[in-house]
């Protein structure tokens, strides 16, 4: 689940279409599914069409808007019968942002949708099927978001300011004065923006901000050209303060506190960790499904003090903290050396002296690592959108009793699946967690045991 926090995006096929020609049909089709990316699913001629805003059941008319060899892109034009699950999207941005994919559809149907899909995918793709499918982790739908960037652009008709996401199928900018997934103090800094930018001249050195909120405070952080003016700097840190965030310049190659270092924090209410991290740092971005994901990783892994376990991808020790206080000893690998940094530190803050933490490239090679070599009896995995394929290969020798796979991609889950599998384990428990309501996003849990 390691994603940089970025713009919101709308899912794009990865295919050049053979034509952009537009072809609006009169007659109705039936959407038989809804595909991963969101968009409905129907047949038309015997080849697959994907059509945006479309849900399941639904008989609407269309237009194509894109032919590929294998399928097509449409819209619709008109829902002749509309879904039983459709509801009035609450976001006044919606038709034209690409942050969210699914405010036409009803909450819990957008769980239930995902949840029947992560399975489907782990039973064509992965040819197996998890024995047990536990309750989804849910949350909040609204106001859930603790971190996000926004894209900055300025006019140069008017000097007038662009701050916002990106539209719906398009690289360019959307203004957006209020976003009702970002958590309250988020999008009062979203709402304020524009104006203080607008009572300057120029702020094109400013490319993109981002805003990120612990449990008591936050950080604002401006992706900067060069160093911007003082009556801007002034009027910057001025917003921050009033909402109780820290500004912060971020220059590519490092990041400066303006005016003192925010106290970015969290705690972990099940085992009273506190996890401190930084700007740029990596972050569960819904506090509360990530707080019941940890919860359900420890009943899960049924931790002992004689356990030894394995911490892969595992930044800033957001499984590990809470995991070293429930066993012998605990490992932590990570790939950037800032998160590694951290984990260590929070370590040290929360006094926990049985886990270690080390810098290694886990698409490589580890077996030679000193750590590798201690034996573990559990192994957790937080892997990338890409999965961690590389190294569950060379997991084997460990005969671990139990992996813990946290997902964010179910086509990378279902292969990584097949290949612990096919190394004698059964997937035992699955859930999905809803930890961005709204979008197409989706991510599992999945406990894998030793035949």
């Amino acid at each position: 689940m390691k994603r940089k926090n970025s713009l919101f995006s709308r899912p794009t096929a990865s295919k050049t279409p053979q034509s952009k020609k537009t072809i609006e049909y009169p007659d109705v089709i039936e959407v038989q599914g809804l595909s991963h990316e969101g968009r409905g699913i129907a047949k038309q001629d015997g080849k697959t069409l994907f059509i945006s805003g479309a849900l399941p059941t639904e008989q609407v008319r269309f237009k194509i808007e894109a032919r590929h060899r294998r399928y097509d892109e449409a819209i619709y034009t008109e829902i002749v019968t509309p879904s039983a699950h459709r509801v009035p999207a609450s976001c006044d941005y919606y038709e034209r942002c690409g942050g969210c994919d699914l405010q036409h559809l009803n909450h819990e149907q957008q769980i239930t949708t995902k949840q029947a899909l992560v399975i489907d995918q782990l039973s064509r793709l992965g040819k197996f099927t998890p024995l047990e499918v536990e309750q989804p982790i849910t949350s909040p739908s609204w106001h859930y978001r603790r971190s996000c960037r926004l894209g900055i652009n300025q006019l140069t008709r008017d000097n007038s300011a662009i701050v916002g996401f990106r539209r719906k199928g398009s690289s360019k900018l959307i203004k957006i004065d209020h976003c009702p997934v970002l958590s309250e103090p988020l999008d009062k800094i979203l709402s304020s923006l524009p104006a203080v930018l607008e009572e300057t001249e120029n702020f094109k050195e400013i490319t993109h901000a981002e805003i990120s909120m612990g449990d008591n405070e936050g950080a604002l952080t401006l992706r900067v050209k060069k160093t911007p003016k003082e009556p801007l700097i002034t009027q910057l840190n001025e917003l921050a303060q009033a909402n109780n965030f820290k500004l912060y310049f971020d220059f590519g190659d490092r990041i400066e506190a303006v005016d003192g270092e925010a106290q970015l924090n969290y705690r972990i209410a099940e085992t009273d960790t506190l996890i401190h991290f930084k700007p740029g740092d990596f972050i569960q971005v819904n506090a509360k499904v990530n707080e019941q994901m940890i919860q359900r990783a420890l009943s899960w892994l049924q931790l002992s003090k004689n356990d030894r376990v394995l911490d892969l991808f595992c930044g800033i020790g957001n499984f590990t903290l809470p995991i070293a206080t429930r066993v012998e000893s605990i490992v932590g690998i990570e790939g950037v050396e800032e998160m590694v940094i951290r984990a260590n530190d929070n370590a040290q803050i929360n006094q926990i002296d049985n886990c270690e933490f080390h810098k290694a490239n886990l698409t490589n090679d580890l077996r030679a690592m000193p750590w590798y070599k201690q034996g573990f009896n559990k192994i957790v995995l937080d892997p990338p959108r890409t999965g961690a394929l590389e190294i569950i290969k060379q997991l084997k020798q460990h005969s671990a009793e139990m992996v813990l796979y946290v997902s964010c991609n179910p086509a990378a889950l279902a292969r990584d699946g097949a290949e612990l599998i096919s190394q004698g384990y059964k997937a035992t428990r699955f859930c999905v967690m809803d930890m961005f309501p709204h979008t197409s996003h989706v991510e599992s849990l999945v406990l894998f045991e030793r035949i």
